[in-house]
């Protein structure tokens, strides 16, 4: 790239940061995908990312017998397994129920927790967003590279005679580790989990509407049109548009593109607000976490999703896909409104160098009453914080990722990476460590915008 803005000099410090911190943590990245420390069981969403950070690491075959492992999970009527829900819920006072399949409410859905064989949970009173629209994403995106580059995978499909190991052997030999298996396995899979979320679009105007708890804030209460919700929504879209055109699946490749524009403009529509400056969510009145207008650091994500969806499996085919995604107008509006928002949240998130998950104190949490700087409330989360290193970087702000990817990278004996959120008045780390979640999304981040050539190979 010639422009100067995208110089080696420039992006130098975070290239040396990114290329040390993916070193140090190398090790963490297939330990499980489970989210790590207290957190034994399969959170979909967590695994999302660590799958991806799996995939990248070159662990293909871990991957695709994880992907069919997860997506074996999926929510049918009459259901395969024993679910239970509520436990997230106002609604049903934070008590579990059985969910009963009869009604098929939650048919494709993934839960919002796998336990073990036979045994899941949805956290809220419907399955989170998130949860199945991270896998689609995730799932989409592994897939649709290994079809796009088979050849790197294997010159020749693989037989299970190659392997000594018998369980490897037996594995392949059943379609678990084989990519295009798997692919033909998971793809009526992710058109039924579509359908699914498509469903959570109440009043038809382009957004997934949730009640409370019903996204990776499991105790903030937020319920109504949520703007990191919509974004997850976006990139499923997205990457499964790319996946279905891989297999050559044109016109639903474009069905998909579609819904993802119509999302995209009723964010821009809908959730944008001059008065703050961001986009911000649109609470329902019997909200009861708060304040109203809270500016959540996860929206970020939206950022990320509507400049263009998490790595990119190929350009001309990508190009292709979204030429029309939205408009040169609505382009331009949306840049200049991302940059707005970006702006926004770090005159009202940032504490010095570090970014708050909410920017002020929550007047009801639940079913955790939080007090101020724990979990949710108002506190440091590694994990979302690479998901705004990951949008300010499309954006050129160089110097805020570096600054961020510092603080990441610092903390002893281990970096503050490593565990789930940080206290902001004391920078003492708790929650689960090592957290993987958080360590393999700021890989992620750094492997994107290395990918792309934001930072000049000097």
């Amino acid at each position: 790239m010639s422009d100067d803005k995208y110089s080696t000099a420039k992006w130098q410090p975070f290239k040396e940061l990114a290329e040390t911190f993916l070193e140090k943590t190398q090790g963490q990245v297939l330990q499980g995908v489970n989210p790590g420390g207290i957190y034994q069981a399969f959170w979909c969403r967590d695994a999302s990312y660590i799958l991806m950070d799996w995939f990248l690491s070159g662990n293909i075959h871990g991957t695709m017998q994880q992907i069919h492992q997860i997506w074996s999970h999926q929510i049918t009527s009459p259901s395969n397994e024993k679910i239970v829900y509520g436990r997230g819920s106002v609604d049903m006072k934070f008590l579990s129920e059985i969910y009963d399949d009869n009604k098929g409410k939650f048919k494709g859905a993934l839960p919002t927790t796998i336990y073990q064989a036979g045994f899941s949970e949805v956290y809220g009173q419907s399955p989170d967003i998130d949860s199945t629209a991270l896998m689609i994403s995730a799932t989409a995106w592994i897939l649709a590279k290994c079809v796009k580059k088979q050849d790197s995978i294997s010159e020749s499909p693989r037989k299970a005679s190659d392997t000594s190991d018998y369980y490897s052997g037996l594995l392949l030999k059943v379609g678990i580790t084989d990519p295009f298996k798997v692919t033909d396995f998971v793809v009526p899979k992710m058109f039924s989990a579509v359908d699914y979320l498509g469903s959570r679009d109440i009043d038809d105007d382009g957004l997934l509407e949730q009640s409370h708890n019903e996204d990776w804030m499991d105790t903030i209460l937020r319920a109504g049109k949520i703007v990191y919700s919509q974004a997850c929504w976006i990139l499923a879209l997205s990457n499964f548009a790319l996946l279905l055109d891989s297999i050559g699946k044109v016109r639903e490749s474009e069905k998909m593109s579609e819904l993802a524009k119509r999302t995209i403009n009723a964010v821009d529509n809908i959730l944008w607000s001059e008065e703050d400056n961001s986009y911000v969510d649109i609470q329902v009145k019997h909200h009861i976490g708060g304040p109203y207008r809270t500016l959540m650091q996860d929206v970020s994500l939206y950022l990320i999703a509507a400049k263009g969806h998490l790595f990119r499996t190929d350009t001309e085919q990508e190009n292709r896909i979204n030429s029309n995604k939205v408009d040169y107008e609505s382009s331009q509006r949306i840049h200049h409104r991302s940059l707005n928002t970006l702006d926004t949240m770090k005159k009202r998130l940032w504490k010095e160098v570090w970014p708050l998950v909410t920017e002020v104190e929550l007047k009801s949490t639940g079913p955790w009453v939080l007090k101020p700087y724990q979990y949710h409330n108002r506190t440091i989360w590694p994990w979302c914080t690479a998901l705004e290193i990951l949008a300010r970087s499309k954006f050129n702000q160089i110097d805020e990722c570096t600054a961020l990817l510092t603080e990441l990278s610092s903390g002893q004996p281990y970096m503050f990476s490593f565990y789930e959120w940080i206290n902001p008045l004391n920078m003492h780390p708790e929650g689960a460590f090592p957290f993987r979640t958080g360590i393999s999304a700021v890989r992620l981040a750094i492997s994107d915008i290395l990918q792309q050539g934001n930072v000049v190979q000097s």
